[in-house]
């Protein structure tokens, strides 16, 4: 037994697709509504996009940690704090479990808590009772957002836009962590936390070596839209250094070791070839922060609301009304065809969440 979704522009094909299905099994339970269940994932299609929320998923782990705390934030600035000879977990099995359950919840319905379920996911092999305790915050954290949903947005889109941030020696052995954010039209298609794999000088070579690792997922991202037939301009980065800005667009400085200078020679590389873009954007607006370090406060909740795709970016919104002049003219000149190339837009982003997240 499996669950299959299936999805298409034209609705003929949808029905093909049922029909061959019936005739290669015994029995299939067929559903075919703008609203239902599927992995744990509750869709809801609207004129805008889809909505995601996954309620009943997080009731079940609620279930687990009867009376636990609410939060408002899902971690403090003591996340990556391992501490010496601390006691071991009262249930090693259980936080495994739990863990990889929010795991699977934050890589679909809740890219909000990807950065504390990240990080206990390297504690699973000998957790403590202090890791016990950054789970349970998580947890509480769901029981005091139950109901926040995500939203698929059905913008028009032109490009592959991403935010890429590094956070300095933020781990106790002195290694930073990456941060990204990739997204078209205003919807978020992946979040990246990872911890850095070398030790950083200072936050320039820190940025950097978050650069050169995400950008294979931006390309990955950008690659995959154009199989689909679209026609996009070269993928766009947001970066908050400028001294990163101009050793990966301009060349020059002095790498201490040959890891830096190949990391360096690549991204520059690709930026001649025309293969992505920089522009500068203000650390008050970098959505990647919340992927380095745990944040706190309204600059929490306002890269939340992005990630979730219940606001837009302010560097991205800009650039949005610079396109959507161009459309109205394109409007003005062929109506028809503008709407015709939105409707497109939509069932990509429905294609793209389904890829993305089976």
């Amino acid at each position: 037994m499996d669950d299959l979704a299936i999805s298409s522009e034209n609705e003929e094909d949808v029905h093909s697709a049922m029909e061959l299905i019936k005739k290669a099994f015994i029995e299939v339970k067929v559903k075919e509504s703008h609203e239902m269940s599927y992995l744990g994932m509750n869709l809801k299609i609207t004129d805008d996009g889809v909505e995601v929320d996954m309620v009943n998923y997080i009731e079940e782990i609620l279930k687990e940690f009867e009376g636990v705390h609410e939060y408002t934030h899902p971690a403090d600035d003591k996340l990556f704090v391992i501490g010496e000879n601390g006691q071991p977990s009262n249930n090693a099995r259980c936080f495994h479990r739990i863990v990889a359950k929010l795991l699977f919840l934050c890589m679909r319905g809740r890219p909000d808590i990807a950065l504390p379920v990240h990080y206990l996911c390297t504690r699973v092999n000998n957790p403590t009772a202090i890791d016990d305790q950054k789970l349970k915050r998580i947890v509480g954290f769901m029981k005091s957002t139950l109901k926040h949903s995500r939203k698929i947005d059905s913008k028009p889109f032109d490009r592959v836009e991403a935010y890429i941030d590094a956070a300095h020696a933020v781990h106790e052995d002195g290694f930073g962590r990456s941060g990204g954010v990739i997204m078209v039209g205003g919807t978020t298609v992946e979040c990246i936390t990872r911890k850095q794999k070398c030790v950083a000088r200072d936050s320039t070579e820190a940025e950097m070596v978050a650069l050169e690792a995400i950008v294979l997922d931006i390309e990955w991202h950008h690659e995959w839209f154009k199989g689909q037939g679209y026609d996009l301009k070269a993928p766009l980065i947001f970066q908050d250094n400028t001294s990163t800005i101009t050793l990966v667009t301009k060349g020059g400085g002095k790498m201490r070791n040959k890891t830096m200078r190949v990391k360096q020679a690549v991204i520059l590389e690709g930026f001649k070839n025309g293969d992505f873009e920089f522009e500068y954007v203000p650390t008050d607006d970098m959505v990647a922060d919340i992927y380095t370090k745990p944040l706190s406060g309204m600059k929490y909740y306002r890269f939340k609301k992005i990630i979730m795709g219940n606001q837009e970016s302010k560097a991205a919104g800009v650039r949005r009304n610079m396109v959507k002049m161009d459309e109205d003219i394109e409007v003005r000149q062929d109506d028809t065809s503008f709407r015709s190339s939105c409707a497109e837009e939509v069932w990509s982003l429905r294609i793209l969440f389904l890829r993305s997240y089976h």
